[in-house]
Parts: C-alpha cells; structure tokens; sequence
C-alpha cells in the first residue's frame, strides 16, 4: 500500500471508533467521537477522551490506544483516578491492535452449561489448558448475552472491552484481565513454556462467575 492511501493516525483512530459506534448504538447508548470540552465534567480537567457514550444516567469516557505497553498503562493509571468518586461515569479503554479473527458463527452457550464446564477446569491440573478454556468460556459467557454481533468470534481483548462496555465486570476486573491477555495470546501461539500461576487461572475463573452474576440481575 502507498504512504499515499495508508490512513493517519488520527484516521486509524477514528475509523476504529466508527467500527465499535454500533455496539454501544445497539445497547440504546449515544456515541459522540472527540467530544467538545463543553460536553465534559469539571472533574474531568483539561482530559478529553477520544470519545464518550451517553444512556440515561450513565456516561462512558473512552480512550483509544495502539498497543499496550508500560507507558500508556501510567498514563492510563493517572487518568482512571480522575474518575474516582464520580459512579455516573465509566472509564474504557479499547486496544486497536488486536489480533485478527475467524470469520463464522459461534453457536452461544446457556449459563448453566458454560458453570458446569467452569467447574470442570477448577479440577484440571493442567494450568495451561485451564487458563485457555476459561478465556474461551468467558467468550462464551459474552455469545450468550450479546444482541450485537451475536456468535462472533473476538480477540481476548475485544472480548474484555465488550463485557466492560456491558457493565458485566468491574473496572479492576477489566484491568486484571487485561494484564493476561499477552499470557493468553502466548499459550495459544506455541509459547508452551508460558506457564499461568493458580491465581492467573482463577482470575479468569473469578471474571466469569462475575459476568454470570452480573447477567442473572
């Protein structure tokens, strides 16, 4: 491709945005991309997310990142703590290099089903084969109650921001999750010597009994 048709930064970003605008549509949210300072709190400072969404008494401020790394997580940390003390307000933050997808339908999984698999890996001694089945039954838990692009298949990282974006995990869950999606990635690709600890699998564990709970409200 010329450097001629190749899209800006700033194109990228907003082209990501366009393409996550009718999640948040479907679920009855307006989706204002680079919002105007005057739309913002006070709380809020001289911040201006990369886009906000609105329903009723909730409003979501959202941040666009390339890639994952220690810097933007800092700068990520800083911001978060803005929104501290404010409930009526969410902070997401979405990863546009995530890895490419399978096209195809994902046939969804009732609730009971993907609990008495969950039980299942809490017996398997394989951690690795645990960690890995418990992030596709978290996927499993978002096919079951996603009206949107029902039975898609996600990137991990699609996957947490969709069940934050839902209001289905908590932000430090969001955060947790986050910090073992490259562990995840690496077990799926051949890193077989990326060996997830007890509690890395029980993070992932922990994630769906949450949504479960969160989707039975």
């Amino acid at each position: 491709m010329s450097s001629s048709t190749q899209k800006s930064p700033q194109e990228a970003e907003v082209a990501f945005l366009e393409s996550v605008r009718p999640r948040y549509e479907a679920d009855g949210f307006t989706f204002t991309i680079s919002p105007q300072r005057s739309d913002l709190p006070d709380f809020l400072g001289t911040y201006v997310p990369d886009a906000i969404a609105r329903k009723g008494g909730i409003s979501i401020a959202i941040e666009v990142k390339r890639n994952q790394t220690p810097a933007a997580d800092m700068s990520l940390r800083k911001i978060r703590r803005l929104f501290d003390g404010h409930d009526d307000w969410r902070f997401n933050v979405m990863f546009m290099g995530n890895e490419a997808l399978l096209s195809g339908a994902i046939p969804p999984m009732q609730p009971a089903e993907i609990r008495r698999r969950m039980n299942e890996l809490k017996a398997l001694a394989d951690r690795q084969a645990a960690f890995v089945l418990a992030w596709s039954l978290l996927e499993a838990v978002l096919n079951s109650q996603s009206k949107e692009e029902a039975g898609r298949p996600r990137a991990a990282g699609t996957v947490i921001q969709s069940l934050a974006m839902n209001g289905l995990i908590e932000p430090e869950t969001e955060r947790r999750l986050r910090g073992l999606v490259d562990l995840r990635n690496r077990i799926v690709h051949g890193d077989l010597g990326a060996e997830p600890t007890p509690s890395e699998v029980q993070s992932v564990l922990s994630a769906i009994d949450e949504t479960l709970k969160a989707e039975a409200h």
